[in-house]
């Protein structure tokens, strides 16, 4: 007799039929994730001899001015960004953005000038590449600077991130939409497991018997019975943490996700980043605040023990943006952020994060939502531990679809449909 084509069965369909698809690709998310949470905590314990600093008995802090200058001349450029640490005993962080090459903008002149594919191809083979912005982490007792922020271990890490965000896909936007796909099906996934986890029949909901099955793994079993358990039973204690993830995932790989995201819980688009607010420039003889001035405003402005990050105005009229948040092993992580006139020091825009809303405060932290930084360190050891079960889940999921079909087994070894129906619904 014909089998009855269940819900349930429709249900386990979905959770096969997305999940053998997406597998590769999560499985390269999950690990490259686990990786990453702690990726600042291990960058700094491995280059510890660039991020800290000896702390001499009375030694004080060179004028910021005077160290900006001092780098900006060492590295020829242009400091574009100071990062002042929560803690004394960690080198500051200055962001320096080369001085354009004359040679560099002349060649440029001529490539886009070039009239046909050979002029194209000989001006690309003669046109140096404008550098970017570099990070130098510098001691802000001394003045010298430490190191390149981007060491070795900084470079893993930040390959990791592109094999995580775009599986390493030069084009990004391709990368991106494979990668927010596939958190989107981890969505699907983890709905319909949850509902394949819960007991079979409604009738047994009432009864706890109907649900231990789904909380334990028994280890006295044969392989196959410990890895449908593995998957069942692992799978429902990182569902909380592994669903969060999944939902903020496509936040970073599609805008109408990113839109549709924000206005769900705030009723509005995100505010993009580029603003039109400036500062009041009246002559060639206004001078802007010295850098201790501004953070003395900061200060006064959120006086709190926290790292201060200030992106320094790009001409006579722009602003300082500065980023002010704490780290710990229990604490918010929330951003607290200030736009400032850099002449007067008056406040433009303040953006307090206990001020918002729920729903403002979960889209302005997306980022530190889905890699666990929001809550210190505690959140981010439930992450791991959230990134290495999600992780496992592929290949448990696998294991469980091969052996079902009795893939690479003997006949008289494989499975019976008696024992596997008890598995099911057990």
């Amino acid at each position: 007799m014909k089998q009855q084509y269940t819900f349930r069965k429709f249900i386990y369909d979905i959770h096969l039929w997305l999940g053998l698809p997406s597998a590769i690709v999560l499985l390269i998310m999950c690990l490259t994730g686990t990786l990453y949470v702690f990726q600042k905590d291990i960058t700094q314990w491995v280059d510890k001899d660039k991020f800290k600093i000896q702390l001499q008995a009375g030694a004080k802090m060179l004028p910021a001015n005077q160290l900006a200058k001092a780098v900006a001349k060492e590295k020829n450029g242009k400091v574009t960004l100071i990062q002042v640490p929560q803690n004394a005993d960690e080198a500051w962080t200055f962001t320096v953005l080369p001085k354009k090459d004359k040679k560099a903008e002349k060649a440029n002149d001529d490539k886009k000038v070039a009239k046909t594919s050979k002029d194209k191809a000989e001006n690309e083979k003669v046109a140096p590449k404008q550098e970017k912005t570099k990070s130098y982490l510098v001691n802000p007792y001394t003045g010298v600077i430490q190191g390149d922020a981007q060491t070795p271990t900084a470079e893993f890490f930040a390959t990791a991130l592109k094999l995580h965000r775009w599986l390493l896909i030069e084009n990004h936007d391709i990368g991106g939409v494979i990668t927010g796909v596939a958190c989107i099906m981890m969505i699907f996934l983890q709905i319909t497991g949850l509902m394949l986890w819960a007991p079979t029949k409604i009738k047994n909901w009432g009864k706890f018997s109907a649900w231990k099955q789904g909380f334990k793994i028994k280890t006295d079993a044969k392989f196959k019975r410990i890895n449908f358990d593995m998957h069942k039973a692992l799978g429902f204690y990182a569902f909380i943490f592994v669903t969060i993830m999944a939902l903020t995932g496509p936040y970073f790989a599609f805008t109408w996700y990113k839109n549709a995201f924000a206005q769900t819980l705030t009723g509005k688009k995100p505010s993009p980043k580029e603003t039109s607010e400036q500062s009041v420039y009246i002559n060639d003889q206004t001078k802007p605040l010295a850098f201790e001035k501004i953070v003395d405003n900061i200060n006064a402005i959120y006086p709190y023990q926290g790292t201060t990050r200030i992106t320094l105005p790009k001409d006579s009229v722009g602003t300082v943006n500065v980023l002010k948040y704490k780290s710990g092993f229990l604490t918010s992580a929330g951003i607290d952020r200030v736009t400032l006139d850099q002449y007067s020091g008056k406040v433009i825009v303040l953006s307090r994060y206990a001020d918002k809303s729920l729903g403002e405060k979960i889209v302005s932290s997306a980022k530190l939502i889905h890699t666990g930084e929001l809550f210190g360190t505690f959140s981010k050891i439930l992450y791991f531990i959230a990134c290495l079960i999600a992780t496992s889940l592929p290949v448990t999921g696998f294991l469980i679809w091969w052996g079902r079909n009795g893939y690479g087994v003997k006949k008289k070894t494989s499975i019976t449909k008696k024992t596997m129906k008890e598995v099911i619904t057990s």
